[in-house]
């Protein structure tokens, strides 16, 4: 009877962290109109609560366009005037994201950015009644090495999209058009990790920006940038931050790590002198 009773605690153990575990892999169908089989229904008011787990995020004011017709997927979308922002509460790693663009009666234009405005796809354009699809591959990383140790973050850091809980994608440019998108975590891409300033880092605001929130839009599918660089810092910097410990507790054979440090290494050394 001891042995049954214990089996049932263990049970309901495993049963309750299973339940705690967050998806990996998502089909959301973007408008008011009808939902696609097999599909989650995204619609204009679903805004993001951590309960869900996704949804538009930062205020963003989206419209639904509803087309009718008999494709559920492809006769609605959503679209705004201004960004806005659609964020999916997901474990650290690699997922391959699949976004369809179009409109059944006009032409759209959708740039796609993620996280503190690394750009995944640009200028997408669709003709009227046209619809195009793409895929990238996404690095979303957290500040945790191990049970014990994580990353020392600047307080500006706090607070970027780089380090929070989420994978947050900015829609924007002059008629931008989500019809659908898919998540996928994967375990195979080639990931390559960036180490270095102000010159490689995600910035965070306008009109700043770095070749290394940048070059993620010239990789095909199946290569990830995880990009690990933050303003200010120095070679030394970095390893004392643990920056370099986190990239070798999850780099695997096969990735790529690039290396840009000097201007701030060269200056003064001393109280209130050089990098920080």
């Amino acid at each position: 009877m001891k042995k049954l009773a214990a089996l049932v605690v263990m049970i309901a153990f495993f049963s309750s962290i299973l339940a705690q575990e967050k998806p990996t892999t998502y089909k959301f169908d973007f408008g008011d109109g009808k939902i696609a089989t097999g599909y989650t229904k995204v619609t204009s008011t679903d805004n993001y609560t951590t309960e869900k787990g996704y949804g538009f995020d930062f205020g963003s004011v989206v419209t639904s366009v509803d087309r009718g017709g008999k494709d559920a997927l492809k006769s609605d979308f959503i679209t705004s005037t201004k960004p806005f922002y659609f964020s999916v509460n997901l474990p650290e790693g690699n997922y391959n994201i699949t976004i369809t663009f179009g409109d059944l009666k006009e032409a759209t234009a959708t740039t796609v950015k993620a996280e503190s405005r690394r750009l995944m796809l640009e200028n997408i354009v669709t003709k009227p009644g046209e619809f195009v699809t793409k895929t990238f591959t996404i690095n979303r990383k957290e500040r945790q090495i191990n049970a014990t140790q994580k990353v020392s973050l600047k307080d500006r850091e706090l607070t970027k999209l780089d380090w929070d809980d989420k994978l947050t994608f900015e829609y924007n440019n002059t008629k931008p058009s989500v019809v659908a998108m898919e998540i996928t975590k994967v375990t195979d891409a080639i990931t390559v990790y960036l180490a270095g300033n102000s010159t490689v880092v995600n910035q965070d605001d306008e009109p700043w920006a770095t070749w290394g929130q940048m070059i993620p839009a010239f990789f095909k599918p199946g290569v990830s940038i995880a990009n690990h660089a933050e303003s200010g810092l120095t070679l030394g910097s970095f390893l004392g931050s643990k920056r370099l410990e986190k990239v070798l507790s999850v780099i695997k054979p096969g990735d790529y790590l690039f290396i840009e440090f000097g201007h701030n290494d060269q200056k003064d050394k001393g109280a209130n002198d050089g990098a920080w």
